[in-house]
């Protein structure tokens, strides 16, 4: 075996096992946006995550828009405190993206559409919202805590 080959065997045997671990400790969170226009009895629009408590690093969100007509979307945002209200414009319907620290998102999901967004989460408080016009206060949010 030549020397190139056995330098490139090696540098692949010492770093598969890395990738390997890497991409085995990502989590998984599956997150559902619905309406009434996929249930009827539904008083609210509704953001679900689950799980709603990960431990901190690579986490890929898994999102299903569920609505028959509606474009949802999910904004990733961290908060100083769980409960913590976010800068609101009234008359857009919508949060102030500008003003809040915005970390990724999965937008503009079509009805019956999935995305996948992949991040890197620290320890810490978050909160998931869509921002169509009206759908944050209609209750497209859920709180999501990032553990040590």
């Amino acid at each position: 075996m030549n020397t190139k080959a056995f330098l490139l065997l090696v540098a692949f045997a010492t770093c598969a096992p890395i990738a390997a671990s890497q991409a085995a400790t990502s989590t998984v969170v599956k997150v559902t946006l619905r309406d009434a226009t996929d249930d009827p009895n539904m008083k609210m629009m509704e953001m679900k995550a689950d799980p709603q408590t990960i431990k901190a690093g690579p986490v890929s969100f898994e999102v299903t828009n569920e609505s028959k007509s509606l474009v949802h979307e999910m904004i990733v945002v961290a908060i100083a405190q769980p409960g913590e209200a976010l800068p609101y414009n009234d008359k857009k319907g919508e949060v102030l993206e500008s003003k809040i620290k915005h970390l990724g998102e999965a937008s503009d999901l079509p009805a019956g559409t999935k995305k996948t967004l992949k991040l890197n989460l620290k320890p810490g408080n978050y909160v998931l919202i869509c921002n169509q016009p009206g759908h944050y206060h209609q209750g497209m949010t859920t709180a999501f805590t990032v553990t040590q």
